[in-house]
């Protein structure tokens, strides 16, 4: 006879397991139609689950909506695997810039739908746009600033406006997946092929290590 700590751990893992079916079943509902038109309806569906389940673990649309931002940004952080290695040399300094831009192009490869969501909401000042600026994006967006800072104090980036570079870095990173219909039909490349992230990423770091 099953343990009653057994069952409740399984009835936890399955309550983990929908949560997470939900979150990147939003993450594409939203990143695809905005806020305004993403449907929960349609996010159940995506999911496999009943609807009423949306309200049972996010109480609506707008918590679901932040709870996948929240999801989105610590995916990011767990994803990026920044190299760990001294930087006592130039050269090495060299091969730690080229190695997380290209770090970063795989990200946004796999997950294309991350820019898009954020695309979605920053071109209106609203509400959820201000809060994600202020809990996830500014963080962020520093954080690729001082990068960037850094490299080129030791001269391995250009000097430049560090705002302008930020927006160029991630714009360069994002832009390929995010426009993949339009790269597909106007280039004849699908920007999932395995050689064009290679390619794209190469372009990345000749773009910015000197």
């Amino acid at each position: 006879m099953p343990r009653p700590d057994s069952n409740r751990n399984k009835r936890a893992l399955q309550r983990e397991a929908t949560r997470a079916s939900i979150l990147d079943a939003a993450l594409i509902e939203f990143s695809e139609k905005g806020y305004e038109g993403a449907s929960t309806r349609e996010i159940a569906r995506r999911a496999g689950v009943h609807p009423a389940l949306i309200k049972y673990h996010f109480d609506g649309k707008e918590s679901l909506w932040r709870s996948a931002v929240n999801f989105l940004f610590e995916r990011q952080e767990l994803e990026l695997n920044f190299p760990k290695m001294p930087l006592d040399t130039p050269d090495a300094r060299k091969t730690y810039a080229a190695e997380a831009i290209r770090q970063i192009v795989y990200y946004f490869a796999r997950h294309p739908e991350h820019a898009r969501l954020m695309v979605q909401e920053s071109c209106s000042d609203t509400e959820r746009f201000r809060w994600a600026a202020d809990t996830h994006m500014d963080r962020m967006s520093h954080a690729a600033g001082a990068f960037i800072e850094h490299m080129q104090r030791e001269g391995v980036f250009a000097p430049g406006s560090v705002t302008a570079l930020v927006y160029i870095l991630v714009g360069g990173a994002t832009l390929f997946y995010m426009l993949a219909p339009e790269v597909r039909r106007v280039w004849r490349t699908d920007p999932q092929d395995p050689a064009a992230i290679e390619a794209h990423a190469e372009a990345m770091v000749r773009l910015f290590v000197r």
